[in-house]
């Protein structure tokens, strides 16, 4: 080779090796700058899941495929599943012996976020001398939960039943499943959830980078403040029972969410177990900044917050229902007034600080 041509090899690395010194430094800066407070709404975490952790169900839409294994990662954590053969979160049910409680619901119950242990269901279970299973499903609502309870229930001898309520979309969702399921999947039992392939780098960078994060949060801010996106009109529905312009649509909704959990209720009850239901507030109800900048994405009127309405609509049902409820809003808001990070900054889930609070509200609830 001449000399020219090793010079110019020399200038194209100096290049080379610049840009990714450039790149490294700005990833290493990013993650030291608080991205937009809305980030956990619109980062969109849940599409860095690993493929194949959910198959086709034709009784509650999806199940965790059972025998699964695998990582989850996203900015913030990287945490590693096992669904047993029971489709349950942790180790082989034939592994556990003596009491056994079952934790059901969604996101927040399952909490892949965090390791099994960490989560309240493996916080709690030393604390109230019980293996306590988690049987959480992403998205699940409450009638979702109380199949999966009765499936568990009939394998395992299950004593007391905990229901995550999560005030931030569990209403919306309790009043769509019973339409969602008059018409179950066309697929077979147990094939493979659809989803959009994503290009490896894109999947790369939603799992490892801060910097790509800052930019995706800026990228979908920009999209769903035009009100032309479908992920955005949903958001608004569930943020608009937070705001008292959204006090009529609660209450109907409300009464969607009793007749659930009245169900659930009555089948504890007609099985000989005991039911508690706790109920969780989003994170921009904790981490009140969080609040202003996901309703103003939105579309909504930040003068017209009612951030506590979801959960008094939802004491009054489980009030009039009979059924015990342990209330997190106060615990999880008494520790973020002294500092504690509850809540993931992408993601919106608890840490296993947040876990560790929750625990403990249960705990005495118990």
């Amino acid at each position: 080779m001449s000399g020219g041509g090793r010079r110019w090899i020399g200038r194209l690395l100096l290049v080379l090796g610049g840009l990714l010194l450039g790149a490294i430094g700005a990833e290493i800066l990013s993650r030291a700058v608080r991205p937009d407070a809305s980030a956990d709404l619109l980062f969109g975490s849940p599409e860095s899941s690993p493929m194949g952790l959910y198959v086709i169900d034709h009784q509650t839409l999806l199940t965790p495929r059972p025998g699964f294994s695998g990582t989850i990662r996203s900015p913030g954590y990287a945490v590693d599943l096992r669904i047993n053969e029971a489709g349950l979160r942790g180790p082989s049910t034939a592994s556990v012996s003596g009491k056994q409680w079952l934790a059901v619901g969604d996101s927040f119950t399952m909490s892949v976020q965090v390791p099994e242990e960490e989560t309240f269901a493996g916080q709690l279970s030393g604390p109230v001398g019980a293996h306590i299973w988690n049987a959480g499903v992403d998205g699940f609502s409450t009638w979702q939960a109380g199949i999966r309870y009765a499936e568990i229930d009939d394998v395992l001898p299950i004593e007391q039943v905990v229901l995550t309520f999560f005030l931030g979309n569990d209403f919306q969702d309790n009043a769509h499943f019973p339409h969602i399921s008059r018409n179950p999947p066309s697929m077979p039992e147990g094939a493979d959830i659809p989803r959009e392939v994503m290009p490896p780098l894109t999947r790369f960078l939603l799992r490892h980078s801060h910097l790509y994060a800052h930019w995706r949060v800026l990228q979908r801010r920009a999209t769903v403040s035009t009100g032309q996106d479908h992920s955005g009109q949903r958001w608004k529905q569930e943020l608009m029972i937070f705001s008292t312009d959204g006090a009529q649509s609660l209450s109907q909704l409300s009464r969607e969410s009793e007749k659930a959990l009245r169900t659930l209720r009555d089948l504890v009850q007609a099985r000989g177990d005991t039911l508690l239901v706790a109920v969780a507030p989003p994170a921009f109800v904790i981490e009140t900044d969080r609040a202003e900048a996901t309703f103003e994405v939105v579309g909504l009127d930040t003068a017209r917050m009612d951030l506590d309405a979801p959960r008094r609509a939802a004491l009054d049902v489980l009030k009039r229902l009979n059924i015990p409820a342990c209330d997190l809003t106060e615990p999880l808001k008494a520790a973020a007034d002294v500092g504690e990070e509850l809540y993931f900054v992408y993601d919106g889930h608890w840490t296993a600080d947040g876990h560790a609070v929750v625990a403990e509200a249960l705990e005495g609830c118990l």
